[in-house]
Protein backbone atom coordinates (compact mmCIF):
# COMPACT_ATOMS: atom_id res chain seq x y z
CA UNK A 1 0.00 0.00 0.00
CA UNK A 2 1.35 3.55 -0.66
CA UNK A 3 1.13 6.15 1.71
CA UNK A 4 1.85 9.98 1.21
CA UNK A 5 4.41 10.94 3.26
CA UNK A 6 5.32 14.51 4.73
CA UNK A 7 8.46 15.26 7.24
CA UNK A 8 8.75 17.70 9.59
CA UNK A 9 11.54 19.29 7.57
CA UNK A 10 10.65 19.47 4.33
CA UNK A 11 14.55 20.90 3.61
CA UNK A 12 15.67 17.58 3.87
CA UNK A 13 14.31 14.14 4.68
CA UNK A 14 15.87 12.87 8.48
CA UNK A 15 15.98 9.43 8.85
CA UNK A 16 13.44 8.50 10.63
CA UNK A 17 10.94 9.78 7.75
CA UNK A 18 13.36 7.38 5.30
CA UNK A 19 12.64 4.71 7.66
CA UNK A 20 8.83 5.19 7.37
CA UNK A 21 8.59 5.23 3.33
CA UNK A 22 11.21 2.26 3.50
CA UNK A 23 8.69 0.36 5.58
CA UNK A 24 5.60 1.68 3.49
CA UNK A 25 6.77 -0.13 0.34
CA UNK A 26 7.79 -3.72 2.10
CA UNK A 27 5.79 -6.29 3.15
CA UNK A 28 3.98 -6.37 5.92
CA UNK A 29 5.02 -8.45 9.12
CA UNK A 30 2.32 -9.69 11.82
CA UNK A 31 1.46 -7.29 14.44
CA UNK A 32 1.74 -8.64 18.02
CA UNK A 33 -2.09 -6.67 18.64
CA UNK A 34 -4.31 -4.53 16.13
CA UNK A 35 -7.57 -4.14 17.90
CA UNK A 36 -10.47 -3.28 15.19
CA UNK A 37 -13.72 -4.46 17.37
CA UNK A 38 -14.72 -6.45 13.86
CA UNK A 39 -15.82 -9.21 16.45
CA UNK A 40 -18.27 -6.92 17.94
CA UNK A 41 -16.80 -7.23 21.47
CA UNK A 42 -14.76 -4.65 23.48
CA UNK A 43 -12.21 -6.96 23.90
CA UNK A 44 -11.59 -7.48 20.01
CA UNK A 45 -10.47 -11.18 20.50
CA UNK A 46 -7.71 -10.74 22.80
CA UNK A 47 -8.37 -12.61 26.12
CA UNK A 48 -6.26 -10.35 27.58
CA UNK A 49 -7.70 -6.24 26.80
CA UNK A 50 -9.62 -5.10 29.57
CA UNK A 51 -12.52 -2.27 30.17
CA UNK A 52 -12.36 -0.05 33.04
CA UNK A 53 -15.80 1.22 32.97
CA UNK A 54 -18.87 2.08 35.52
CA UNK A 55 -22.06 1.61 33.34
CA UNK A 56 -24.01 -0.16 30.51
CA UNK A 57 -23.21 2.79 27.86
CA UNK A 58 -19.32 3.23 29.44
CA UNK A 59 -17.55 0.73 26.70
CA UNK A 60 -19.13 -0.72 23.11
CA UNK A 61 -18.42 -1.56 20.19
CA UNK A 62 -20.05 0.72 17.46
CA UNK A 63 -21.56 0.03 13.70
CA UNK A 64 -21.94 3.78 13.13
CA UNK A 65 -18.76 5.19 13.01
CA UNK A 66 -15.69 3.55 12.38
CA UNK A 67 -12.26 4.28 10.45
CA UNK A 68 -11.72 1.15 8.44
CA UNK A 69 -14.09 -1.54 8.48
CA UNK A 70 -17.22 -2.29 9.83
CA UNK A 71 -16.89 -1.40 13.97
CA UNK A 72 -15.07 0.85 16.37
CA UNK A 73 -15.63 1.36 20.02
CA UNK A 74 -17.14 4.00 21.79
CA UNK A 75 -16.05 5.50 25.10
CA UNK A 76 -18.66 7.51 27.01
CA UNK A 77 -18.04 9.33 30.66
CA UNK A 78 -20.51 11.40 32.28
CA UNK A 79 -19.82 13.47 35.04
CA UNK A 80 -20.90 11.72 38.47
CA UNK A 81 -20.30 7.68 36.73
CA UNK A 82 -18.53 6.28 39.48
CA UNK A 83 -14.91 6.38 39.73
CA UNK A 84 -13.17 3.30 38.23
CA UNK A 85 -9.45 2.26 39.17
CA UNK A 86 -9.40 5.67 41.50
CA UNK A 87 -10.58 8.09 39.01
CA UNK A 88 -13.48 9.31 36.31
CA UNK A 89 -12.47 6.79 33.15
CA UNK A 90 -13.89 4.47 30.42
CA UNK A 91 -11.09 2.75 28.73
CA UNK A 92 -9.84 -0.27 27.54
CA UNK A 93 -6.61 -1.88 28.70
CA UNK A 94 -3.53 -4.27 28.33
CA UNK A 95 -2.79 -5.20 31.51
CA UNK A 96 -3.22 -9.00 31.08
CA UNK A 97 -2.04 -8.74 27.36
CA UNK A 98 1.37 -9.90 27.99
CA UNK A 99 2.75 -9.67 24.27
CA UNK A 100 1.85 -6.04 24.20
CA UNK A 101 4.11 -5.28 27.47
CA UNK A 102 7.01 -2.93 26.95
CA UNK A 103 9.95 -2.52 28.98
CA UNK A 104 13.25 -0.59 29.07
CA UNK A 105 15.16 -0.96 26.42
CA UNK A 106 12.92 -1.93 23.77
CA UNK A 107 11.62 -0.16 20.54
CA UNK A 108 7.82 -0.94 20.13
CA UNK A 109 5.64 0.64 17.00
CA UNK A 110 2.14 1.93 18.14
CA UNK A 111 -0.43 2.64 15.42
CA UNK A 112 -4.48 3.69 16.48
CA UNK A 113 -6.93 6.06 15.01
CA UNK A 114 -9.23 8.49 17.23
CA UNK A 115 -12.28 10.53 16.45
CA UNK A 116 -13.16 13.90 18.13
CA UNK A 117 -17.06 14.39 17.39
CA UNK A 118 -18.00 17.88 15.81
CA UNK A 119 -19.82 18.67 19.42
CA UNK A 120 -17.17 17.99 21.08
CA UNK A 121 -17.33 21.37 23.76
CA UNK A 122 -14.10 23.17 24.72
CA UNK A 123 -13.76 22.94 28.31
CA UNK A 124 -11.32 25.64 30.04
CA UNK A 125 -8.27 24.71 31.24
CA UNK A 126 -9.33 21.16 31.99
CA UNK A 127 -7.49 18.15 30.21
CA UNK A 128 -8.73 14.80 28.42
CA UNK A 129 -7.00 12.19 28.14
CA UNK A 130 -7.59 9.63 25.61
CA UNK A 131 -4.38 7.61 25.41
CA UNK A 132 -1.75 6.29 27.99
CA UNK A 133 1.21 4.34 28.27
CA UNK A 134 1.02 3.45 32.02
CA UNK A 135 4.10 1.21 33.96
CA UNK A 136 2.76 -1.26 36.71
CA UNK A 137 4.84 0.44 39.75
CA UNK A 138 7.36 -1.36 42.49
CA UNK A 139 6.67 -1.43 45.73
CA UNK A 140 8.48 1.53 46.52
CA UNK A 141 6.96 3.64 44.28
CA UNK A 142 4.47 6.50 44.01
CA UNK A 143 0.83 4.98 44.75
CA UNK A 144 -0.48 7.91 42.57
CA UNK A 145 2.20 8.16 39.67
CA UNK A 146 1.06 9.43 36.40
CA UNK A 147 1.82 7.13 33.26
CA UNK A 148 4.64 7.22 31.53
CA UNK A 149 3.44 8.79 28.24
CA UNK A 150 -0.25 9.95 27.54
CA UNK A 151 -2.01 11.91 25.04
CA UNK A 152 -4.42 14.29 26.11
CA UNK A 153 -6.91 17.14 24.12
CA UNK A 154 -6.26 20.21 25.13
CA UNK A 155 -9.01 23.07 25.07
CA UNK A 156 -7.82 26.61 23.35
CA UNK A 157 -5.62 29.15 24.99
CA UNK A 158 -5.00 32.73 24.37
CA UNK A 159 -2.20 31.76 22.77
CA UNK A 160 -3.10 28.70 21.17
CA UNK A 161 -5.45 26.81 19.13
CA UNK A 162 -7.31 23.72 21.27
CA UNK A 163 -4.27 20.65 19.96
CA UNK A 164 -3.15 16.80 20.95
CA UNK A 165 0.13 17.05 23.55
CA UNK A 166 1.82 13.97 24.03
CA UNK A 167 2.75 14.26 28.18
CA UNK A 168 6.06 12.64 29.38
CA UNK A 169 6.97 11.37 32.70
CA UNK A 170 10.16 9.93 33.43
CA UNK A 171 12.63 8.76 36.33
CA UNK A 172 16.33 7.09 36.16
CA UNK A 173 16.51 6.20 40.31
CA UNK A 174 14.63 3.26 41.70
CA UNK A 175 12.39 4.13 44.74
CA UNK A 176 13.05 8.10 44.23
CA UNK A 177 9.65 8.67 45.44
CA UNK A 178 10.12 7.05 48.68
CA UNK A 179 13.97 7.99 49.73
CA UNK A 180 13.96 11.43 47.40
CA UNK A 181 10.50 12.98 46.79
CA UNK A 182 10.56 12.51 43.19
CA UNK A 183 13.65 14.73 43.15
CA UNK A 184 14.90 13.46 40.03
CA UNK A 185 11.38 12.77 38.09
CA UNK A 186 10.98 14.89 35.11
CA UNK A 187 8.23 15.94 33.35
CA UNK A 188 8.22 16.93 29.28
CA UNK A 189 5.04 18.54 26.99
CA UNK A 190 5.20 17.95 23.33
CA UNK A 191 2.34 19.25 21.30
CA UNK A 192 1.56 17.82 18.34
CA UNK A 193 -0.80 19.31 16.38
CA UNK A 194 -4.34 21.12 16.59
CA UNK A 195 -7.69 19.29 16.99
CA UNK A 196 -9.93 19.02 13.91
CA UNK A 197 -13.09 18.06 15.15
CA UNK A 198 -15.38 15.85 13.25
CA UNK A 199 -12.47 14.07 11.83
CA UNK A 200 -10.66 10.59 12.07
CA UNK A 201 -6.93 11.12 13.78
CA UNK A 202 -4.56 8.89 12.69
CA UNK A 203 -1.21 8.80 15.25
CA UNK A 204 1.58 6.14 14.61
CA UNK A 205 4.72 6.44 17.19
CA UNK A 206 7.98 4.46 17.19
CA UNK A 207 9.16 4.79 21.06
CA UNK A 208 12.37 3.24 22.39
CA UNK A 209 11.62 3.48 25.71
CA UNK A 210 14.40 4.22 28.41
CA UNK A 211 14.47 5.91 32.12
CA UNK A 212 17.80 7.47 30.73
CA UNK A 213 18.60 10.46 28.36
CA UNK A 214 19.05 7.26 25.56
CA UNK A 215 15.47 7.06 24.32
CA UNK A 216 13.37 8.32 21.69
CA UNK A 217 10.02 9.33 20.62
CA UNK A 218 8.96 9.42 17.04
CA UNK A 219 5.72 10.92 15.32
CA UNK A 220 3.27 10.85 12.64
CA UNK A 221 -0.38 11.89 12.00
CA UNK A 222 -2.71 12.38 9.31
CA UNK A 223 -6.27 12.58 9.21
CA UNK A 224 -9.32 10.70 7.66
CA UNK A 225 -10.34 13.92 5.74
CA UNK A 226 -6.64 14.92 4.63
CA UNK A 227 -4.42 11.72 4.24
CA UNK A 228 -0.88 11.76 4.08
CA UNK A 229 1.43 11.23 7.31
CA UNK A 230 3.69 14.50 8.62
CA UNK A 231 5.80 13.61 11.37
CA UNK A 232 5.18 15.98 14.41
CA UNK A 233 7.73 15.11 16.54
CA UNK A 234 10.93 13.54 16.85
CA UNK A 235 12.64 13.66 20.04
CA UNK A 236 16.03 12.19 20.79
CA UNK A 237 18.02 11.37 23.48
CA UNK A 238 15.04 11.29 25.95
CA UNK A 239 13.93 9.28 28.62
CA UNK A 240 10.61 8.23 28.49
CA UNK A 241 9.42 6.42 31.52
CA UNK A 242 10.31 4.82 34.83
CA UNK A 243 12.75 2.90 36.40
CA UNK A 244 10.78 0.54 38.19
CA UNK A 245 12.95 -2.25 38.62
CA UNK A 246 12.42 -6.24 37.57
CA UNK A 247 8.94 -8.05 37.80
CA UNK A 248 7.43 -4.56 36.27
CA UNK A 249 6.17 -3.41 32.83
CA UNK A 250 4.48 -1.00 31.01
CA UNK A 251 0.85 -1.16 29.08
CA UNK A 252 -1.49 0.82 27.13
CA UNK A 253 -4.65 2.50 27.72
CA UNK A 254 -7.28 4.01 25.49
CA UNK A 255 -10.52 5.87 26.02
CA UNK A 256 -11.20 8.71 28.20
CA UNK A 257 -9.76 9.85 31.15
CA UNK A 258 -11.21 13.26 33.01
CA UNK A 259 -8.77 13.58 35.74
CA UNK A 260 -10.27 17.13 36.48
CA UNK A 261 -13.88 15.41 37.71
CA UNK A 262 -12.00 13.84 40.90
CA UNK A 263 -12.20 17.36 42.20
CA UNK A 264 -15.79 18.34 41.02
CA UNK A 265 -17.65 19.64 37.71
CA UNK A 266 -16.26 21.81 34.79
CA UNK A 267 -17.84 23.17 31.90
CA UNK A 268 -18.94 20.06 30.22
CA UNK A 269 -21.17 16.97 31.87
CA UNK A 270 -20.11 14.85 29.26
CA UNK A 271 -17.28 13.06 27.11
CA UNK A 272 -17.44 10.68 24.20
CA UNK A 273 -14.77 9.17 22.06
CA UNK A 274 -14.04 6.50 19.60
CA UNK A 275 -11.33 4.12 19.25
CA UNK A 276 -10.20 1.96 15.96
CA UNK A 277 -7.19 -0.18 15.07
CA UNK A 278 -4.92 0.02 18.21
CA UNK A 279 -1.93 -1.38 16.85
CA UNK A 280 1.18 -2.97 18.29
CA UNK A 281 4.06 -4.10 16.40
CA UNK A 282 7.77 -4.78 16.92
CA UNK A 283 10.91 -2.85 15.79
CA UNK A 284 11.51 -4.32 12.20
CA UNK A 285 11.60 -2.15 8.91
CA UNK A 286 8.05 -2.73 8.37
CA UNK A 287 7.22 -1.26 11.55
CA UNK A 288 5.43 1.50 10.29
CA UNK A 289 3.02 -0.41 8.24
CA UNK A 290 2.55 -3.00 10.56
CA UNK A 291 1.27 0.06 13.24
CA UNK A 292 -0.73 2.01 10.39
CA UNK A 293 -4.37 2.76 11.37
CA UNK A 294 -5.53 3.27 8.32
CA UNK A 295 -3.96 0.66 6.67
Amino acid sequence: MHHRIRCARPLFITISCLIVVLASAAASADTIMRATYENGRTDSGYAGIGASGCCAYSLNPDGNLRRTGNLSIRSTLRYGDPEVSGGPRAESDTVNLTAARFQPGQTTWYGFSLYIPSTWQDDATAEDIVFQWHHTKSSCDDPNRSPAMFLEVLPPSATAASRFRLRVNSDPVLCDHRDNADANLTKTSYDLVALTKGVWHDFVLQVDWSYTRTGSITAWHQTSKLPGWTQVLNAQNVANTYNSGTGTFGYLKWGIYKPAWRQGPTAVTERVVWHDNVAVAPDSSTGFQDADPSA
